[in-house]
């Protein structure tokens, strides 16, 4: 059993974000992710390097990749714009890319955007073997990837968070219980409230959050230390 709150919050008290990179490849193994890269949207027309913020991957794989001169212009980083939940990227490919992906052992992977106020920000690539295994733990690798994309802005952006709305007792106890994987009808069984009335206070602590999404509002509460490990 993987505890959010744990992983989150050991991810951001990482003091580098090298070791915090080197922290984030050590949990992703336990959860069946063998490669990773972490990408900041840039300017249609740049290089991939000007992208590329954290990778853990097979140098071979950045050098073939197919619109380097332009990730821009990639249909899985189209298609990472317009979600904010995560998707397979072989989902979104075509048949010739990924044929042309499997020739270079390159696995599936679970891609995960990452929202900002006024749209997406970011993406990241987390690579394994098995779909099967990846799609089990999607809830840790979309929470892992939130927290390095936070924890990296936190170094590069000297600027500090702004600051959040402070949630209800309620709010926070919901979070909590949504941390630890459970769903809207097993938390209204624990605090014994209805399913709608769950859902409620999770809609309200991502409006308070400035959420995405559930598994974004789990993480900047960690983030703001309203919820702790």
């Amino acid at each position: 059993m993987y505890r959010l709150q744990e992983i989150v919050d050991r991810l951001l008290r990482e003091p580098t974000p090298q070791s915090m990179l080197d922290h984030l490849h050590r949990v992703l193994r336990e959860v069946h992710v063998e490669h990773f890269a972490l990408l900041k949207f840039s300017h249609p027309g740049d290089d991939v390097e000007d992208w590329l913020v954290g990778l853990r991957a097979p140098p071979k794989w950045i050098e073939a990749y197919q619109y380097r001169d332009d990730p821009s212009r990639d249909p899985v980083i189209a298609h990472s714009r317009t979600t904010i939940e995560p998707f397979f990227w072989s989902d979104v490919l075509t048949e010739e890319r990924k044929r042309r992906a499997r020739a270079m052992h390159i696995p599936d992977a679970i891609v995960i955007p990452v929202p900002g106020a006024y749209g997406n920000v970011g993406v990241m690539w987390m690579g394994g073997r098995c779909r099967e295994q990846l799609a089990q733990y999607k809830i840790i690798i979309q929470a892992i990837a939130l927290a390095c994309y936070y924890h990296l802005k936190r170094h590069r952006d000297p600027e500090p968070d702004p600051p959040t709305s402070m949630l209800t007792g309620r709010e926070r106890e919901v979070l909590d219980l949504v941390s630890d994987g459970l769903t809207a009808a097993e938390i209204g069984d624990f605090l014994n409230l209805s399913p709608r009335t769950v859902e409620w206070h999770v809609d309200k602590a991502m409006k308070k959050l400035g959420a995405k999404n559930r598994i974004q509002a789990v993480v900047l509460a960690i983030r703001d230390g309203l919820i702790a490990p």
